[in-house]
């Protein structure tokens, strides 16, 4: 076997590891995408996020690439909005959401007592 021979397999061999890795950090921003949208009870469209930018970040004196991806939600299933998910190497450093409009009674994080005329709803039993 000749050395340009071996070079080639080699540059082949970290092409697929590349496009492993970067199926993997894709996997990844989705699984996490899909949560954080559910937590905030939204729904998450299309199943999918689309790596839209690459850069390189600097952090105490350590370089690691930073992917930001774009997916989208929904709050009721009629409109879409967008959402951004970065992560720096593995880890998630940022999750942005569009505005969107809240349609729930109470708006989140507000605490409902019992003094502010709240009933529980009425089931009719017949």
């Amino acid at each position: 076997m000749s050395i340009s021979v071996l070079f080639w397999l080699l540059g082949a061999a970290a092409l697929v590891a590349v496009w492993i890795h970067h199926n993997n950090l894709s996997h990844q921003a989705v699984v996490l995408a899909r949560q954080h949208v559910r937590q905030q009870g939204l729904q998450f469209l299309d199943q999918s996020a689309v790596l839209c930018r690459v850069s390189i970040a600097c952090k105490r004196w350590s370089l690691s690439l930073e992917r930001t991806y774009k997916f989208e939600f929904s709050v009721r299933g009629d409109r879409r909005y967008n959402g951004r998910l970065t992560l720096t190497g593995r880890r998630l450093s940022r999750i942005e959401l569009d505005p969107y409009p809240d349609f729930s009674p109470h708006p989140p994080g507000q605490v409902i007592s019992p003094s502010d005329n709240h009933q529980p709803p009425q089931i009719d039993q017949q």
